[in-house]
């Protein structure tokens, strides 16, 4: 996609928009690192100043994160998600992590005592 000229946004606009349906569509995935502003500028027939621009449209969205010497990157947070439901989960996760490790726990116990056992 180039950006038009005759479109009434401004050229980051429509690089922001473009980027936002390219994450909500999943083509963009979580995690996955953005190619870098010279490439996007390239692809986009704009400056790279345009893409640092629309890129900060989107890191105050909570679209993206950027790592200093690694890259910008899709953020890993669903957008939308409530931090409240996402406590929760992470606490029902964390139980579910607890009561596995504590069965591993006396299994190996359990193991560990044949072996004691054995002549």
């Amino acid at each position: 996609m180039t950006v038009s000229q005759d479109d009434p946004r401004s050229a980051y606009e429509q690089v922001a928009d473009d980027l936002r349906k390219k994450i909500a569509s999943g083509v963009l995935k979580a995690g996955q690192k953005l190619d870098g502003n010279a490439k996007m500028a390239e692809h986009y027939g704009v400056a790279a100043m345009t893409i640092r621009h629309a890129l900060d449209i989107l890191r105050s969205e909570r679209l993206i994160v950027s790592q200093q010497g690694r890259g910008t990157f899709v953020a890993s947070d669903p957008v939308g998600t409530d931090s409240a439901e996402r406590d929760g989960n992470m606490v029902d996760e964390l139980s579910e992590i607890r009561a596995a490790l504590e069965l591993i726990n006396s299994r190996l116990d359990r193991l560990e005592g044949q072996v004691r056992e054995r002549p």
